[in-house]
């Protein structure tokens, strides 16, 4: 994300749309923010089907824009920016698992493979090698690999979705923390949640934990990842469905602690 926005201007516009609600000014602080709509729709499409169109990522994330600016609270100690992604990215998520592209069976092998990765994990106390988890899935190494590269579209919703995938909570976008709602989130401390996160991550094998840095935190797209390590990018995209699986796997665990609690 490469726009940047005249601050002082930026903030006079929110103090007056914020107090006055002006359709007018909600228009105009939305237009200054369609960079964030181009920025997450070009993050989502890495790896979609060429029947998933652009056009309609874009629309769909404008309205999750526009939801943004008008449930965005100033208060919330909260960049909008962030705010503002998270509900571009859910609504587009939305979207696409309501218009069900993707088959059921990729969901099952995803889960499959993220359960086998920890049971391995625990019993080998480490990561498991491609072929420990293909002959564990009783699968030959290439064709574990192909079905990572298949289910990269369905774990689009990374750690947006820490739950099962059959257990429907709700949409990724009604998931975003209310101020009057407590979430799990909210109950768990979140120093203690960041904690746990960044040991998972410190935890993965180093290029699965090179590719999440590289993919998140740096904002490099697959093909991209894989010029700089020297790698395809079907190679990248198997790496990064491994990572995500094993984070999935182990923040549902920590999720599913607290529960109850809310």
């Amino acid at each position: 994300m490469t726009q940047k926005h005249d601050n002082k201007e930026t903030n006079i516009l929110w103090e007056k749309y914020i107090k006055t609600k002006d359709i007018e000014l909600r228009d105009k602080l939305i237009t200054s923010y369609l960079h964030l709509v181009k920025y997450v729709v070009g993050r989502v499409s890495a790896g979609l089907p060429s029947h998933v169109r652009f056009e309609d990522m874009n629309s769909t994330g404008i309205i999750g824009l526009v939801k943004a600016v008008e449930k965005f609270d100033p208060t919330m100690n909260a960049k909008f920016e962030t705010y503002a992604i998270l509900l571009i990215k859910g609504a587009i998520i939305d979207e696409l698992r309501a218009l069900d592209w993707v088959p059921r069976s990729i969901h099952q092998k995803s889960n499959m493979i993220s359960k086998a990765q920890s049971a391995l994990q625990q019993k080998l106390g480490r990561e498991a090698e491609n072929r420990e988890l293909a002959e564990h899935l009783g699968m030959d190494i290439q064709e574990l690999e192909t079905i990572l590269v298949r289910i990269q579209p369905a774990i689009l919703i990374s750690l947006n979705e820490v739950y099962d995938d059959d257990d429907d909570r709700g949409s990724v976008a009604d998931r975003i923390p209310d101020k009057k709602v407590k979430t799990s989130f909210e109950v768990v401390d979140r120093k203690e949640l960041g904690a746990l996160l960044e040991d998972a991550v410190v935890g993965l094998p180093d290029q699965e934990r090179m590719v999440l840095v590289l993919y998140y935190y740096e904002n490099l797209m697959l093909k991209e990842i894989g010029e700089v390590l020297g790698v395809s990018e079907s190679r990248i995209s198997q790496v990064h469905s491994k990572a995500i699986m094993r984070l999935r796997g182990r923040l549902r665990n920590v999720m599913r602690e607290y529960a109850d609690i809310v």
